[in-house]
């Protein structure tokens, strides 16, 4: 499903634009324009380093093969599973400050006539990005095929045309409403993640623990050998699939850790909300 990328190369082509932004808009107010060579020579280093890193990721996947493939992957969906988390946490708690820390980074270079140190802040923030996408791409790729790189490609486009627009001030976006709605889709795509990887494993001969088949509600095949709407692998339930981390016939630790996880991030969520609340009240 090309849903799924494009969200998750959407959400972090806009955390892209959004540092993007902040740093050539500062340059701008302190009328150091001269400086904005710096900030893109940061970004394009880093774009080459996170191509570097895919396809060295590329590499070291084409050598695997039976059970050590399924390690492999599965390995891959549950540290991208990992990373989404901490990405989404991560942004909950720091979004609000990120401007105010970017240009503090940027005044200190900006007063010691750095374009060295302007250069490595925008290639370390675009670079963690980078990677993030790398990772999340091959993640996903494991699962939808090449499909993926359709999506994060479109994902990837949707963000830069915001970033234009932001910086000409053509647009103007609630950051905080973007972030929680996708964030909500990102924590169920990161549910399924960890069903699928623990799936993989699975398949690899490990973490062999209950029933690795709890019930099976795929409808059978078609007459003509394709798959039924509402098979995982058919035009709704794979929609399902993609958005919730639906699958027909998981086994019982895919059941567990799915509900866990989301029981976890929920109850998370709820009391650093009501933390929020009570500390603004005060």
């Amino acid at each position: 499903m090309i849903i799924t990328p494009t969200i998750i190369a959407l959400r972090e082509g806009i955390e892209i634009a959004l540092v993007l932004s902040i740093m050539l808009l500062y340059l701008r107010k302190i009328n150091r324009t001269d400086l904005k060579r710096y900030v893109l020579a940061g970004t394009v280093l880093a774009i080459a380093a996170s191509i570097s890193i895919a396809l060295i990721m590329a590499m070291v996947w084409g050598v695997f093969e039976g059970p050590m493939l399924n390690m492999f992957e599965g390995s891959v969906v549950l540290i991208a599973a990992l990373l989404l988390t901490t990405m989404i946490i991560w942004m909950r708690n720091a979004g609000s400050r990120i401007t105010s820390e970017i240009e503090d980074s940027m005044r200190t270079s900006t007063k010691r006539e750095s374009g060295l140190g302007l250069a490595m802040l925008a290639f370390a923030l675009v670079l963690r990005e980078g990677v993030e996408i790398v990772l999340f791409a091959a993640a996903l790729a494991i699962q939808d095929g090449a499909v993926t790189y359709v999506g994060v490609a479109l994902g990837l486009a949707l963000a830069a045309i915001t970033g234009a627009a932001l910086y000409q001030g053509s647009l103007r976006i609630s950051f905080k409403s973007f972030f929680h709605w996708t964030s909500v889709l990102l924590v169920l795509f990161a549910a399924g993640m960890i069903a699928y990887g623990i799936h993989e494993l699975q398949e690899a001969g490990l973490l062999l623990i209950g029933p690795l088949e709890v019930w099976n509600i795929n409808p059978p095949l078609l007459p003509d050998g394709s798959y039924p709407l509402l098979h995982d692998k058919g035009l709704i339930g794979g929609l399902a699939k993609a958005l919730l981390g639906y699958n027909g016939n998981p086994s019982a630790l895919e059941v567990i850790a799915y509900a866990a996880y989301l029981t976890l991030i929920t109850v998370y969520f709820v009391r650093t909300s009501s933390t929020k609340s009570k500390s603004q009240s005060d």
